[in-house]
């Protein structure tokens, strides 16, 4: 073979090589925007610009509808719960600002037609129920020395002629912004209820704490719906 053949296969080889080269480098970019181009693709086809994927409707609040309170019967001990009983309504009978510390005083409002309030006792508030039956709210003063929920465990003793009381743990005073650990009982036809509430104060010790423990009596449905909207307006205003 001459020296002029073996050189034009030489340069023939290396067009074939360059040629190749540009090849394989041209099918990988034509596969790497093709792979681009399918995954923008699938993005573009599940979201939209501003909304993020699995994105999902606003859920409606739990309990947004309109929340019910059962009225149960006169010797329901459950009676004093708060789960779902939502806001309470507008006040309504007479108001009564009464004493609770040096810087808040407490209101409530109570029917005059249904209730008549003793002003007579000291460190004391009693309505009692004016129709058939016995039944009335106290609202008193006590001292906490152990705490509101020891306080608790014994308070309706005196009430129960020998009764058990259960104490089922601190919550809201029924539908108010006030706050008690609830405790009742029954004796016989008559349901008790009461709320220990603790008064707070700058005071680190525990043993000169105060509260204000909230007692209701009744015997029917009639009257305890009538205390309960007594309590349902419990607030607190500056002194």
């Amino acid at each position: 073979m001459s020296k002029t053949v073996k050189n034009v296969l030489i340069v023939f080889t290396l067009i074939c090589l360059v040629v190749l080269v540009v090849f394989v480098i041209e099918l990988i970019v034509i596969n790497g925007e093709s792979a681009d181009s399918g995954g923008s693709g699938q993005a573009l086809a599940g979201t939209t610009p501003d909304e993020p994927e699995n994105s999902l409707p606003p859920e409606t609040p739990a309990g947004g509808g309109a929340s019910s309170i059962g009225t149960g019967t006169g010797g329901n001990n459950n009676g004093g719960q708060q789960t779902g009983q939502g806001r309470p309504p507008a006040p309504t009978g007479k108001r009564y600002e009464l004493i609770y510390s040096q810087t808040e005083t407490l209101v409530l409002y109570a029917d005059e037609e249904l209730f008549e309030y003793n002003p007579e006792l000291e460190m004391a508030y009693v309505f009692t129920y004016k129709g058939e039956g016995n039944a009335s709210l106290l609202v008193s003063f006590t001292a906490l020395p152990l705490g509101a929920q020891r306080h608790a465990e014994n308070f309706l003793d005196g009430n129960l002629d020998g009764n058990e009381s259960n104490v089922s743990g601190e919550g809201s005073i029924r539908r108010s912004s006030l706050s008690g650990v609830l405790v009742t009982g029954v004796k016989g036809s008559e349901t008790y209820e009461a709320w220990i509430h603790r008064i707070p104060d700058d005071d680190s010790d525990p043993s000169n704490d105060i509260g204000l423990a909230f007692v209701i009596n009744y015997s029917n449905d009639e009257q305890k719906n009538a205390i309960y909207t007594i309590l349902d307006s419990l607030s607190l205003i500056p002194a």
